[in-house]
């Protein structure tokens, strides 16, 4: 209802550069999806070949009626995932207003930044395919959580499922850091692990009273020597990253555990993916 149309309402297509941000010139869908009546309340399903929508057009039953349709192929938006979350107080399951970001690990760059519902908790996010991601979800007094998404395949369009538990700031308490990265057999910091790590400076910052003891660990893969030699680096590869970004060496102390503290089945890659891990855990507040 600005842009020419067919009459009362109508749907059009506009593409934004990735470049520019700029937005193409709008392009009416045409008939038989607008018509001279009210086309209204759009919604596209999440490999963006369907769209559902509410029409008072003159074939209907009266007001406004519900439409499905195919949308063309030079009309359909990129097919997204979606990120269905409730932010939950680990100790009390009560529900927690938090801000919760999404970031995509290539770029840096923070693709949503918002809070979850202040009654329920809940949040809901679209996730663009064949890109890595990052979330956080971080509330004053609470250690920050983090996972991590792979949307690089096309199998991978259905909806991811989490509750997020965030854990009051005790002495005892740990997290893993799920987007901290070596290459194989080694440990300087890959830059994708940069984002985390920004987040546990930032929790460090806001908590000066706060010291902790970062923490390495390894799979079962190799001897027990080098797994220890291993883990131990790491861990002070994120030891010595946080003192350039000013966090005093007197609050943190790190610790290489190789393989003696699994947290999954060493006998499946995934397992194995799972036990190799830093983090890091409060020993004062």
């Amino acid at each position: 209802d600005g842009q020419e149309g067919m009459g009362g309402y109508d749907f059009f297509v506009s593409r934004k550069d990735p470049y520019t941000g700029e937005f193409s010139t709008p392009l009416n869908l045409g008939y038989p999806i607008n018509t001279v009546g009210d086309e209204r309340s759009l919604i596209i399903s999440a490999d963006g070949s369907t769209g559902y929508y509410a029409s008072t057009h003159n074939e209907g039953m009266g007001g406004y009626d519900l439409y499905q349709f195919t949308i063309y192929e030079a009309a359909r938006p990129q097919p997204v995932s979606y990120l269905k979350g409730k932010v939950i107080d680990k100790k009390t399951q009560a529900p927690l207003q938090a801000l919760f970001e999404l970031i995509d690990l290539e770029t840096g760059q923070t693709v949503v930044s918002s809070v979850s519902d202040p009654v329920n908790g809940g949040f809901l996010v679209s996730l663009p395919p064949h890109r890595r991601y990052a979330l956080n979800v971080s509330k004053e007094g609470y250690l920050f959580y983090s996972e991590a998404y792979n949307i690089s395949k096309s199998d991978s369009l259905q909806p991811f499922t989490v509750d997020v538990p965030l854990q009051p700031i005790e002495v005892g308490g740990s997290v893993v850091l799920r987007n901290v990265y070596f290459d194989t057999d080694r440990f300087d910091l890959l830059a994708d692990s940069k984002v985390e790590l920004t987040k546990l400076v930032a929790l460090l910052t806001a908590n000066p009273g706060m010291k902790i003891e970062i923490g390495g660990h390894t799979d079962n893969m190799g001897s027990k020597s080098h797994n220890q030699k291993l883990s131990e680096n790491r861990a002070k590869a994120v030891y010595d990253y946080l003192i350039t970004k000013n966090i005093n060496a007197n609050r943190m102390t790190y610790k290489g555990y190789g393989d003696s503290l699994p947290i999954a089945d060493n006998a499946t890659e995934e397992g194995r993916s799972l036990n190799r891990r830093t983090e890091f855990k409060v020993i004062a507040k």
